[in-house]
């Protein structure tokens, strides 16, 4: 059973595999890697347990694995990084889920998953895991819609939904989000509407949805966005991300959502964590793999003091 304090992620466990490449296909292209496969540990929930672990915080995952290897050796991975996952349930008859990600010279990448295990969470899983006292519950939408709902429905903490991948979305999960934290294309599927170019743009879109919730647009080396619910006093903010040579934009996103929910689980202001949390999520673009780079708090908060914030038009 989950306890008081804790992050509880609600997500998938995948193994990865890496390809490097000169540049991302277009439809129909073929072309060669520029190395051999690396193999290592994803899932958008798993990534997003790692790193609020590494962050410091105390996380539990919840989810499925398949009975075999790569499965295991997830669950090993887990607890070297000291993440909980009792809450994982082992899965006769399905494979673990995997990725295969490429990723070219600028760090961009493309990321096909085959959801295994994580397919077969159910709402049921999610009673048996004791979620609802938990500080901070993180979700994402590599999982079955139906055991979300039930994760949020069922929590008493805070509700942090990373709306990944873009999938529809009812009522019965958005009207029980606290923090959403979409990238520029999510943002576009949740509000209906093509991407903004802008800064303003993204605002004024942002807006839309913040009637629901705060909103934390992620913008990759343009930082993030952060729109409170209602407007808020302060308005729309952007804060800037810090300069860095990417190595592997894989995760990035991930990283930022987990570094979010440990210092939301601490009480921490909305703008402020975001602030550290793009810090964290640049940082780990400098390391391969979704994992490859977890910052520590201490120099994610050293780079985040620097950090450029302004107010944005909505």
């Amino acid at each position: 059973m989950l306890s008081g304090g804790l992050v509880a992620v609600v997500g998938s466990l995948n193994t990865d595999r890496t390809l490097l490449v000169d540049h991302l296909p277009g439809p129909g292209e073929t072309v060669l890697t520029a190395g051999p496969a690396r193999v290592s540990f994803g899932g958008k929930g798993a990534n997003q347990a790692s790193a609020a672990a590494a962050f410091g915080g105390r996380v539990a995952m919840i989810g499925r694995v398949g009975d075999d290897d790569d499965g295991r050796a997830i669950l090993a991975d887990l607890a070297a990084r000291q993440v909980d996952g009792g809450a994982v349930l082992i899965t006769p008859g399905a494979p673990t889920g995997s990725a295969m990600i490429a990723v070219d010279a600028a760090g961009e990448n493309l990321i096909i998953v085959d959801p295994g295990a994580n397919s077969m969470l159910a709402p049921a899983d999610i009673g048996t895991a004791g979620v609802g006292e938990e500080a901070v519950l993180l979700a994402q939408l590599e999982i079955p819609l139906p055991a979300v709902e039930a994760a949020v429905a069922g929590s008493r903490g805070l509700v942090v939904l990373n709306p990944a991948p873009a999938v529809q979305v009812g009522p019965r999960i958005l009207d029980r989000v606290d923090v959403l934290v979409p990238n520029r294309s999510e943002l576009g599927h949740l509000a209906g509407a093509a991407l903004p170019g802008t800064l303003d743009g993204v605002a004024r879109l942002a807006r839309k949805l913040a009637d629901r919730a705060d909103v934390v647009v992620t913008l990759g080396s343009d930082g993030a966005l952060v729109v409170p619910r209602h407007g808020g006093p302060r308005g729309a903010m952007h804060i800037a991300a810090p300069r860095a040579d990417v190595v592997d934009g894989t995760g990035a996103g991930d990283c930022f959502c987990g570094a979010l929910a440990v210092l939301l689980a601490e009480g921490a202001d909305l703008v402020d964590a975001a602030r550290v949390a793009v810090a964290a999520a640049t940082i780990s673009s400098t390391g391969n793999g979704a994992r490859g780079r977890l910052p520590l708090r201490g120099e994610a908060e050293e780079q985040a003091a620097g950090l450029r914030v302004r107010s944005v038009a909505m």
